[in-house]
Order: structure tokens, then sequence, then C-alpha cells
């Protein structure tokens, strides 16, 4: 993360240094009223006075401008750095291996982009600010006061050696439960994802009340965590407080003899006091830097560990020899794949060839594999055993892979926008006559009057059926040697289905297809049909053949055969 400093290297230094000399000036005041008080006003020579009080105006006015300095330096290196920072995060997110997205999960990255940039954002505007003014005014403030009166300064070492210690100990206390409270603001996070994406379901199966208890044991788990860290912060004042002022009665008591004795002018102890003063307040702004910059700390980890997790390479190169070999657009031999932390296979021993120009389809029941085997196919995750292999014209590495490959989603995601918008999201140098001619393949041109037709986010705007049609169309503009329909067509009636699915063999006539789906009737026509079940390959041939020698996809043909009578 050290890269993101080096843009704002000269405001990270010139923050700090205006607030180094705004503290200098700020010690020179107790000992310019010090000298008011004993030397000035004991004359009573107006112009002497005069001089006093301008002089202490002038310190207070090139003061305003260094804090101003500080502050503009100090804000503008916090927010480019988490700017930049949150930039590059969101980058190195988009190009994480959807098994690494998948193991740290949406509400994490979320948290991370948001609750935890902002952290560091705050936490760098403190110390920029406070980095050296703190401390700088602490130690200086004493030294005036050694200069002023060494008896008397023991009172102050012992405050700030007090302070120290109490201060430190309640940051230990706290310090654990500020790492709770950032988990506790993920588990939130994806409390109110999960109800919000599934608000419908939640509604219809009248359960608005048990998903509001979830949620108030969440949000009252967070509570308590803040609640905790709030009664520690709270002891931090009335323990400072009574510190302080114990040792203002002491210096003002242990002033007022030497006053009596003539070691010590009135002034000088109005110095001390002041100073005093403000050692108390850089402390409690001390101790405002070390809670932001430790919770900055906590979440700079956190960033630290995804920005760890390796990217995806789009210049790594993809396995081609055995497709190769056997004139295959695709091969699959053998192919095994675990999910993350899975003890029984998601696929287990899988086969599967396609040429060019073939329609593939893959049928089976619930958590057969279906949509694994296309993320596989897709290069989204890595086979666990076996081999996969991938021959396409001018694709040596994935990137020019998927450049060749159109891939339709189980579920319909469309982005808040107009339908051209959503189209260029596959090809963004698509002539208005390409979308319009992947809309007609997509039956999608009947409700879709103009391109600049507004899309809502997640398509809410369109019915299940467009959402679908409008995602096929999508993948339909770019020219590609592979398309992948995963169930893409579930939402669709008959009619509209075999119309989409006879523009697409009639047009895309070089492109392999390979199609999943629910029914038989759809892949009735597909050359070649494999039949998964629990993983495995269970059947594989053409419709007629599957009827007779495949007895899971009789069962799913008979079942909709009655369903549809």
């Amino acid at each position: 993360m050290k890269h993101y400093f080096r843009r704002y290297y000269k405001q990270c230094v010139l923050g700090p240094l205006f607030k180094l000399f705004e503290a200098i000036l700020e010690l020179c005041v107790p000992l310019l009223v010090a000298q008011l008080i004993d030397e000035a006003i004991p004359t009573g020579s107006v112009p002497h006075i005069m001089r006093y009080v301008i002089l202490m105006i002038g310190v207070a006015l090139v003061g305003v401008v260094l804090s101003i300095s500080a502050q503009y330096f100090s804000a503008q290196a916090a927010v480019g750095i988490t700017s930049e920072l949150t930039q590059g995060l969101f980058q190195h997110i988009l190009h994480l291996p959807k098994k690494v997205r998948d193991s740290l999960t949406s509400a994490k990255l979320v948290t991370r982009l948001t609750n935890d940039t902002y952290q560091i954002q705050t936490g760098l505007n403190l110390f920029f600010r406070l980095l050296l003014r703190s401390p700088f005014i602490v130690f200086g403030a004493t030294f005036m006061a050694w200069r002023i009166d060494r008896r008397l300064t023991i009172y102050f070492l012992l405050m700030i050696l007090l302070l120290f210690i109490v201060i430190g100990m309640l940051l230990k206390l706290m310090s654990p439960y500020q790492q709770r409270i950032r988990q506790q603001v993920e588990r939130l996070i994806k409390r109110v994802q999960e109800q919000l994406t599934g608000m419908r379901v939640i509604r219809a199966f009248n359960q608005s009340e048990r998903q509001q208890h979830y949620f108030t044991q969440v949000n009252e788990q967070y509570a308590n965590e803040q609640l905790t860290v709030g009664r520690l912060s709270a002891w931090m004042n009335p323990l400072t407080m009574v510190i302080v002022n114990v040792t203002l009665i002491m210096i003002l008591w242990q002033g007022g003899h030497h006053i009596n004795s003539g070691h010590l002018q009135q002034g000088q102890l109005v110095a001390l006091v002041n100073y005093l003063l403000q050692i108390l307040i850089e402390l409690v702004k001390m101790t405002q830097v070390v809670l932001s910059t430790n919770r900055a700390f906590i979440s700079a980890k956190r960033i630290r560990e995804v920005l760890a997790q390796p990217i995806e390479l789009p210049t790594q190169a993809i396995n081609k020899e055995a497709a190769a070999q056997a004139n295959n657009v695709i091969r699959m031999e053998q192919v095994t794949f675990y999910h993350e932390g899975a003890e029984v296979p998601a696929l287990e021993q899988v086969n599967l060839s396609a040429k060019q120009g073939e329609f593939i389809g893959i049928i089976g029941g619930t958590g057969a594999g279906k949509s694994t085997l296309v993320q596989l196919l897709a290069q989204l995750y890595p086979v666990s055993a076996g081999e996969l292999s991938i021959q396409l014209d001018e694709a040596g590495t994935l990137a020019e892979y998927r450049r060749q490959l159109g891939v339709v989603p189980q579920q319909a995601e469309l982005f808040k926008g107009t339908v051209r918008s959503n189209l260029l999201l596959a090809n963004p140098q698509a002539t208005q006559e390409e979308m319009w001619r992947a809309l007609q393949i997509a039956q999608a041109s009947e409700f879709v009057s103009d391109l600049e037709m507004p899309i809502q986010a997640f398509g809410k705007n369109l019915s299940g059926g467009q959402r679908q049609r409008l995602t096929i169309a999508r993948a339909l503009v770019k020219s590609m040697q592979l398309l992948i329909l995963d169930d893409a067509t579930s939402a669709l009636d008959y009619l509209t289905e075999a119309r989409l699915l006879k523009a697409i063999r009639e047009t895309l006539v070089n492109v392999t297809v390979i199609m999943v789906s629910q029914r038989t009737r759809t892949l009735a026509k597909a050359d070649h049909i494999l039949v998964l079940d629990s993983g495995r390959v269970v059947g594989s041939g053409k419709h007629e053949e599957l009827l007779d020698t495949c007895a899971v996809y009789r069962e799913i043909h008979q079942s909709q055969q009655g369903v549809s009578a």
C-alpha cells in the first residue's frame, strides 16, 4: 500500500510541518502573557501594553494561516490517498478469481470498500494534522515550564506519566472490541443484503417478523460492542480531568508559596497554568489520534488481506492440446471439481466433447452440477482433477478466449442505464445495426422500440422473460465461436423459446452452442445431450436415444409431458 502515498508525498510532509510551526507559535503565547502581566501592566504604559497585545494578535493571525494551510494539505493527502486506495481496491476486486470472491463474500468486500476506507481516511487526516503538533506541544510545554520553575515541572512530568498509563490501558482494552466491531459491520451488511434481495420472498411467505428478529439480533450484537467501546471511552475524560485538576491544584498551591517567597512571579504562574492546559488539550487530541489510527490500522490490515489475494491473469495460457488433437472446440476428460471447503465433489469424472457448430444440451435435476459445469467451461474456476482443453481460433490466453465466448448466466443481470449501454457491455464497438440484429435474434425487438429505452438497476422495470431476452441479446452482440446458455430461457414461453433457438441455429451456423435447460422439449433437437445427476454423467446421446437408455432423462421427460398434458 506504500505506493498510494508517493503521489502525495509533498502534502504528507507539508501538513505536519505547518502544524509544527503553528505549535511553536502557540508555545510562545504563554510567555508573552507572562511578560504582559509581569512587565507591561505594572508600568501602566498603554503603548507598552499595546505592543504586547498587537504582538499576540499577530501571532494568532499567523497561527490561523498556518493552521488553515496544514488542514488543507492534510485533507488533500488523506482524501487523495484514500480515493486512490479505494479505486485500486475496486480494480483488484474486479480481477480476483471467482473462487476468491466467493470465499471473501460480497458483504466483506462492500465493508472494505466503504467503512474500512472511510476509517483510513479519518485516521490519516488526524495523523497528518497532529503527528508533530501534539507530541511537540506536550514536551515543548514541559520544557518551557522547566525553564520557568524546575521544581513545579515535577508535577508536569508526573501528570504526563499518569495520563500515558491511563490512556494506554484504555486503548489496550478497546482494541479487541474495535476489531469485533468491524466484523459485526460485515454481518450487518450481509443480513441487510439478504433481506433486501429476498424482500419479495419474505413478504410472500409472511416472514417479515422473523427476518426482523434476525436483523434485531445482529444489530443488538453490533450495538453491544459499540456500547462497550463507548463505556471504556467514557472513562477517558473524567480520569484525565481528575489527574489534570489535581496537578493544577498542586501547581497553584505550590506556586502561591513560590510567589510569596519571591522565587516566582504572577505572570509566570499564569504561564505555567496555560502550559498545563495546553498539555491537557494535546493529550486528549493524542488520544483521538491513537484511537483513530488504531481503527485505521485495523482497516488497513483488512484491506491488505484483499490486496494480497492473487488476481486472475488475462495473459494466462489456456489448455488447447487435447481439444486440438481431437479436432474439438471443447474436450473434458475425467474432470472433477470441488467447491471451497466441500467434502463431496460438485462434478465427478465428467467427459464432454463438442465440435465447431454443434448444439450441445445439458440437463439434470436440481444440484446436478449443471451451472458448475458452465462455470468451468467459462474458465471461472480451475478444475480440481482431470483435464479441460479448449481450442478456438486466435484464443491462446484467457482474455482472448473470453473475447470469443458468449455467456448468458442463469440469473439475468442488467445494469442501470439504457438498452444501448447494456448491449455495449459485451461489445463497446458494436454498431446500431449489430445491436438490432442481436435484439431480433433474441426475440427482444418486439418490446424494445428504442435503443435509448431506460433500464433500471437489475432490470426491475422489465418482466423476467424480457430480462432474459435482453441478456441473451447482450451476448449475441459480439462475434463469438462459443455460446453458453445457462438455463437462459427458463422464463420464456415455449413459442418464444422455439423462435429464439431457431434464430440462433440459423444465424450462428459456425458457433458451438452449449445450452443448459430443465426442459427436454428445448433440447430435443440438440446434436448431443449430457445428462447429469449428483455431479456425475448418467446419460449421453440424442433425445430419442436417451429416452430408451437413460432412466433419469426419461423420468424428467415423462414428468414434463404429464404437466403439459
